[in-house]
């Protein structure tokens, strides 16, 4: 029996219904806790960033790499909801011999202290939520190619998050 004209209308028109509001939905970003930011540094690129192997450590929100399981954080990354000014994520009375520079070139902007040549905390904003990292100990000098390798890692994070 093949079914009647009307019938396969109706058929189109129901499985349209259903199809174009999931077309139409946006892309949910990723929620911080359910990143593996841990898995989104590969070990290649942390031999870049350091000569001697990082082991990565998880937490909620993020992860810290160090020279053994559990230690010292030389490289710190974590992501949290936005909740007030890039700025304010500084010591409000920061030494003379450190300055904020702008970060234009990921997310929807961000800054990076820079002490003695050398990055120190970076914060980005990506929509509702901020990176928030350390790097005091890998000796990464603005510009250089560890900072691109370190530009590349947040990308790829920042990406997951929409």
């Amino acid at each position: 029996m093949r079914p009647n004209r009307s019938t396969v209308f109706a058929l189109l028109f129901i499985a349209t219904a259903m199809l174009i509001p999931a077309l139409a939905a946006p892309v949910r970003a990723a929620e911080p806790k359910s990143l593996s930011i841990c898995g989104m540094a590969s070990p290649e690129e942390l031999a870049q960033l350091y000569r001697k192997k990082l082991y990565p450590t998880k937490q909620e929100a993020g992860c810290f790499w160090s020279l053994k399981p559990g230690g010292m954080a030389y490289l710190h990354i974590e992501v949290h909801k936005f909740r007030r000014e890039l700025r304010k994520y500084f010591r409000a009375n920061l030494p003379p011999t450190t300055k904020l520079v702008e970060i234009k070139d990921l997310g929807d902007g961000g800054l990076v202290s820079v002490s003695e040549g050398q990055l120190g905390v970076v914060i980005i904003r990506k929509g509702d939520y901020v990176l928030r990292s350390a790097v005091t100990f890998l000796d990464i000098k603005p510009g250089s190619p560890k900072q691109k390798v370190l530009w590349t890692i947040y990308k790829r994070i920042l990406d997951k998050l929409g």
